[in-house]
């Protein structure tokens, strides 16, 4: 079958697909990666896996969201995030030590 742009329910099931979902691992060094860049007008959703025991990466807080999650060791936690164009998110970990930052083009 083709996808036909007056479908609605055709359209909606291809930009659920379209939906971008980079993985964060929180190891020793801190957020790796620690900047990640998400194309605009897609569901912009991060996912956190914390990989070790021996940082306050414990969880993750997103300021201006006011957004704060748990990240149990070895599960992976998606986050969902607003895609506006040339918004920028800063988040960090509980104690600020750990800093990482999701931009939306």
């Amino acid at each position: 079958t083709t996808l036909r742009e007056n479908d609605p329910v055709a359209v909606a099931a291809s930009k659920a697909s379209e939906t971008e979902t980079p993985t964060v691992r929180v190891t020793e060094k801190g957020f790796e990666p620690a900047s990640l860049t998400l194309p605009a007008g897609h569901k912009a959703q991060v996912t956190f896996l914390r990989t070790t025991d021996s940082t306050c990466g414990t969880e993750v807080i997103f300021p201006e969201l006011k957004l704060r999650k748990a990240l149990p060791l070895n599960q992976p936690v998606t986050i969902e995030l607003p895609a506006h164009s040339g918004h920028s998110l800063k988040f960090h970990c509980g104690m600020d030590m750990l800093r990482g930052t999701v931009v939306v083009r």
